[in-house]
């Protein structure tokens, strides 16, 4: 996608209400050239879908039309025109109500079981949906909806006949196995969010594996009788079936530079703006490296000049000049949030010291403060970006290291080092004489706050 190239004036660079501001016209003037959602068929005909009035639900569609008949339509989350999605709008002569419609179907993909054996007798009941009911604003799906799904099977759960499955569920009333489930967004925009499953029942045992960036879930569960299912479920079985909350990811949205290469081939070195893990709600502004050839990307910082620098204040054991190393942008791993601290290609040093009075120092990893009789210190400043450093990252080191010390401020996008012994150092955990390019990773966190 040409989009994706280095604009003239590239968008990363932008105050961050500018970049989503362009990115909603971008998007706006995508969807009105090739259309938005990933279903295959086309949007009802005749739904007003101007930018001033973006549809959030199938009641917004049938408002502009009232003749609108059941049908796919694009709508978009909270009206955001950066997030569309493609429905089916069910009762449009009387309450709409929205599904999202699976692009992954077939007996082996978005299937609930129920397998039979041990305390339940009968024949292993499944049932499989093309297409999930979802609530458009609290994008929580009804696992209990089986309007658009067919079931085979029936199983005896006690007295109770069980002939259908809520979506989700992996149930099994034998401890000599488990009964599988899928759950597979992928061709969709949206995701399941973390940690929305759990076991239950008696001697409940089972699993919920994420992958596909969350887009698909495989299920196990069992028991006598146990299940797997998503949290707040009781013997989920027939129309017995808890809220799924879902998440909105856009396709197509970069995570890493070699997402843009992948896209753009002739992408040259240059700021660009990702998403962590795709997220269209964690944007942030990076520096692609080398695209030419494998690319890296690194994180601007805002707080340059007098900020984000290192410090091995020269004195006592150490002799020479206070070695400083001040920061323009971070190496930072897009999908772990680790600064590679010994990174120092956008970096100034100055100053040079003996460490022992034997071993040269020239430049200092990020995130790092040491001294040897007199203070050393440092400076984080994550300010201007959307991100901060965890809780606990450093770690006081080296020898006779009373007063070393960390600071955390201004929501953790501060941290201010300082250190001395003989010689001490303050830095990022596991460090060891951390000086020219001995740095050891840190970890960031996303906050969205800029």
């Amino acid at each position: 996608m040409s989009n994706l190239k280095r604009p003239r004036v590239s968008l990363a660079v932008l105050p961050f209400a500018i970049r989503h501001r362009a990115l909603a016209l971008s998007l706006a003037a995508l969807a009105t050239a090739c259309g938005a959602g990933d279903a295959a068929e086309s949007p009802v005909k005749g739904a007003s879908q101007s930018l001033s009035s973006l549809p959030a639900t199938c009641q917004d569609v049938k408002a502009a039309n009232p003749q609108t008949p059941d049908g796919f339509a694009t709508l978009y989350v909270g009206g955001d025109v950066a997030m569309p999605w493609t429905a089916w709008c069910q009762n449009m002569a009387g309450t709409p109500s929205e599904y999202l419609a699976l692009a992954r179907t077939g007996s082996d993909t978005n299937f609930a079981q129920y397998t039979a054996g041990g305390y339940s007798s009968g024949t292993t009941a499944r049932t499989t949906y093309t297409r999930l009911r979802i609530d458009p604003t609290t994008l929580r799906v009804n696992t209990a909806d089986q309007a658009f799904s067919t079931s085979v099977g029936a199983v005896n759960h006690g007295s109770t006949r069980v002939t259908a499955m809520p979506y989700g569920v992996a149930m099994m009333c034998s401890n000599t196995g488990l009964a599988p489930a899928n759950l597979d967004l992928r061709g969709t925009p949206f995701a399941v969010a973390p940690g929305q499953f759990s076991v239950g029942g008696s001697s409940a045992r089972g699993s919920a594996v994420y992958s596909a960036s969350n887009q698909v879930v495989s299920l196990s569960g069992g028991g006598s009788c146990g299940w797997e299912a998503p949290t707040g479920s009781f013997n989920p079985f027939n129309q017995s079936g808890a809220q799924l909350q879902l998440q909105y990811r856009a396709a197509n949205r970069p995570a890493t530079c070699q997402d843009i290469k992948a896209a753009n081939p002739q992408a040259v070195d240059g700021e660009y703006t990702l998403h962590v893990d795709q997220d269209p709600l964690k944007p942030w502004s990076a520096w692609c490296q080398n695209m030419a050839g494998t690319p890296s990307e690194y994180l601007l910082l805002v707080q340059t000049g007098t900020s984000n620098y290192s410090q091995y204040t020269a004195g006592g054991n150490s002799p020479g000049t206070d070695v400083r190393t001040t920061y323009t942008r971070l190496r930072l791993d897009p999908v772990t949030l680790r600064v590679n601290t010994a990174d120092q290609t956008f970096s100034t040093s100055t100053g040079a010291l003996q460490h022992g009075g034997d071993e040269p120092v020239t430049s200092m990893p990020y995130a790092a403060a040491m001294g040897c009789s007199k203070w050393g210190v440092g400076n984080v400043d994550l300010r201007g970006t959307p991100f901060a450093v965890a809780a606990g990252q450093f770690m006081i080191g080296g020898l006779s290291t009373g007063g070393s010390s960390h600071a955390y401020g201004a929501g953790n996008q501060v941290v201010g080092l300082s250190a001395y012994g003989g010689c001490g150092w303050v830095a990022p955990l596991n460090s060891f004489n951390p000086f020219n390019q001995n740095g050891m990773p840190l970890l960031l966190v996303y906050s969205g706050v800029l």
